[in-house]
């Protein structure tokens, strides 16, 4: 049986919920609504969804009419809320995986502790360029791995996570020949450092399931936040991207990720616009693609009961585009556009 998987950051979705909502809050939730069931996905990686579980059911039941349901770590007897500190999650933004209901008893969530246990270390030491004296950093959001049995022995692993945003609040200074420099550029360079140390985390945690079973189906999916200033200080100062720390080295093919847009029509090929005070370019010209997501290759190879063929990944424009039809910012579903991949029955 196909499947369809989701990843959508839904901004602000924890005001959605409730019966004492204004005009303008229900008018949202009903375009999120119709934007979800346009879409159809099997399976929804919700970014900035609602903190903690009894806000998560209510947002599946106010909002979806209980058409998803959220997996959670509650186990029988307890009650919603016992397990929320298990989810290793700081902020009001959380991730959270909505399935279908006929798919509910084929999955799990998994506890951030067995991913710490896999890679050994629950923080890492971070040394800002060859500073002998070390930081330390972690997961503020920790990734939400999602499992789902496929029958036969075989499952499906899909990693969401929201990487911590890189949003750099000090005045931009340069010097006379432009280049950005003091105080913004010294913040700006060791968040992306972060964001960076963070995707090789996650690539530690797969590199553990390849050493573990010898054809894992794995996905990736999420706001990877490296958008504002793409490319400026990875080019100029640390010579290597956050997308290439997920993807993996080319050398270990059979561990490199693929991405579900590459064959995805390049003008297309984004999901969202930020003004870019860095690259001094107003938002209606900076199309960015945030949202990601990635395969293993025994997804691609044939090797499992689901394949991913050509052309399956999308930017879900038009979903997006009739949900917001007519909306006036304060009405408009988010500032991220979702983004899908549709697996087939392998032959």
């Amino acid at each position: 049986m196909p499947l369809k998987v989701t990843s959508w950051n839904v901004e602000n979705s924890a005001s959605l919920i409730g019966d004492d909502l204004d005009e303008i809050k229900k008018d949202r939730r009903r375009r999120v609504a119709r934007t979800i069931r346009d879409i159809d996905p099997d399976i929804l990686c919700m970014l900035e969804a609602p903190k903690g579980e009894a806000d998560i059911v209510s947002f599946t039941h106010d909002v979806l009419d209980d058409e998803w349901v959220p997996i959670l770590l509650q186990e029988d007897g307890e009650a919603l809320g016992d397990k929320d500190g298990d989810y290793d999650t700081s902020g009001k933004q959380w991730i959270w995986f909505l399935v279908k209901p006929h798919l509910a008893a084929s999955c799990r969530v998994q506890a951030p502790s067995v991913w710490k246990s896999f890679v050994g270390h629950s923080r890492w030491r971070v040394h800002y360029w060859g500073n002998l004296e070390p930081t330390w950093h972690d997961h503020y959001r920790h990734p939400q791995v999602l499992i789902l049995d496929l029958g036969g022995g075989h499952e499906l692993e899909i990693i969401g996570q929201h990487m911590k945003s890189k949003i750099n609040r000090n005045p931009i200074t340069r010097d006379d020949d432009g280049n950005i420099i003091g105080v913004y550029l010294d913040t700006a360079l060791k968040a992306r450092i972060k964001l960076a140390t963070e995707a090789r985390n996650i690539r530690a945690y797969i590199d553990a399931r390849f050493d573990q079973i010898p054809k894992p189906g794995i996905l990736i999916m999420g706001d990877a936040n490296d958008g504002i200033g793409q490319d400026y200080f990875e080019r100029k100062y640390m010579f290597f991207d956050l997308i290439s720390n997920l993807q993996g080295q080319i050398m270990n093919a059979e561990r490199f990720f693929n991405h579900a847009l590459f064959d995805f029509p390049e003008d297309l090929r984004w999901s969202a616009k930020y003004r870019d005070p860095v690259l001094e370019i107003p938002a209606s010209q900076n199309p960015l693609l945030i949202d990601h997501i990635l395969m293993s290759q025994p997804l691609v190879t044939g090797d499992l009961p689901l394949v991913v063929e050509g052309g399956a990944g999308l930017v879900e424009h038009q979903a997006f585009e009739r949900g917001n039809a007519g909306a006036s910012a304060k009405r408009k579903t988010s500032d991220h556009r979702p983004v899908s991949l549709v697996l087939s029955d392998t032959p």
